[in-house]
């Protein structure tokens, strides 16, 4: 009995589709099927490798041909010439971590993630790329390396994706795991994207942040930025207007002044959690100005 691919399950599903619809269309139909069945490829008895490289050809092409999956050549390219032990490694680490049940469920390749994704306004980018990469990865890791080389360090993380998906799964948090895994193993793709931020990122492991993503909804940018904003935004115009310019001088400086105890507790968590050794194995200049951060608050003594 034959062996059903994900390719045949596909053009038995266009098949049915054109059947049902013979009758509605006549003739012209035909047209289609025959275009539909040109790039079927029905691939009956394969061997894995034939089927991995088969697969790869159509990625390595124009790249959309794989389930709709865009794969620029160079990414290809790229992917191939990886250590393969370090993909298996990076597959395995992804599929064995507890948040991939918490933000994957199941996609109806609806496309409402990639219709609010700015990202996808500016670049070729698309969250429910990476959502469906995620479904095919675990038989073929070199489709989630792949992403893992430059192509999720397209997404701003603003979480609209998650927002909008009817059913409730989270492309921004599939990115967040495939990001620290490219940070953890020090890939190339990581230091390139992440050194013009150093200070920045030193910046908020030193000191925090006040932005998660659960306070993003689609209404407002961020709904809970400070638990009484609605109210005390009531007669901010006039407010405003009776604030004398030179009594702002150094309110600005204070967002970056946190408690000293805030700071230790802080680099206490990054060092028990293995933040600190994880960026510097990606960013060893940011590592060692933590770490000093560390001597100066007593972290370790």
């Amino acid at each position: 009995m034959p062996v059903l691919t994900t390719n045949r399950k596909r053009f038995l599903a266009e098949e049915s589709w054109l059947l049902a619809s013979k009758a509605m269309v006549g003739s012209k139909i035909m047209v289609i099927y025959n275009v539909l069945s040109k790039y079927s490829k029905v691939v009956m008895y394969a061997t894995v490798s034939q089927k991995l490289r088969k697969r790869v050809e159509r990625l390595n092409g124009d790249g959309w041909f794989y389930g709709g999956l865009p794969g620029l050549q160079w990414e290809v390219q790229n992917a191939l010439k990886a250590d393969g032990e370090v993909v298996k490694k990076i597959a395995a680490e992804f599929y064995q971590d507890f948040r991939l049940h918490e933000f994957f469920h199941a996609c109806i390749n609806c496309g409402n993630c990639t219709s609010r994704c700015p990202a996808f306004r500016f670049a070729d980018f698309s969250p429910r790329v990476v959502v469906q990469k995620v479904m095919h990865g675990r038989s073929e890791p070199l489709l989630l390396y792949q992403m893992i080389d430059q192509y999720i360090w397209a997404c701003f993380q603003c979480y609209s994706c998650w927002d909008v998906c009817p059913a409730q799964n989270n492309p921004g948090g599939l990115i967040a795991m495939l990001k620290e895994l490219a940070v953890k193993h020090g890939l190339q793709s990581a230091k390139k994207t992440l050194e013009p931020y150093s200070r920045v990122l030193y910046k908020l492991m030193t000191t925090g942040t006040q932005i998660t993503p659960d306070m993003h909804s689609s209404i407002a940018p961020f709904r809970d930025w400070g638990p009484h904003k609605a109210e005390l935004a009531k007669n901010l115009r006039a407010e405003r207007a009776g604030v004398p310019v030179e009594s702002l001088a150094g309110v600005l400086d204070k967002g970056w002044k946190v408690d000293p105890e805030t700071i230790r507790e802080l680099l206490i968590i990054e060092r028990e959690a293995g933040v600190i050794d994880t960026v510097k194995n990606t960013l060893k200049d940011v590592g060692e100005f933590v770490e000093e951060a560390e001597r100066e608050y007593g972290v370790g003594a």
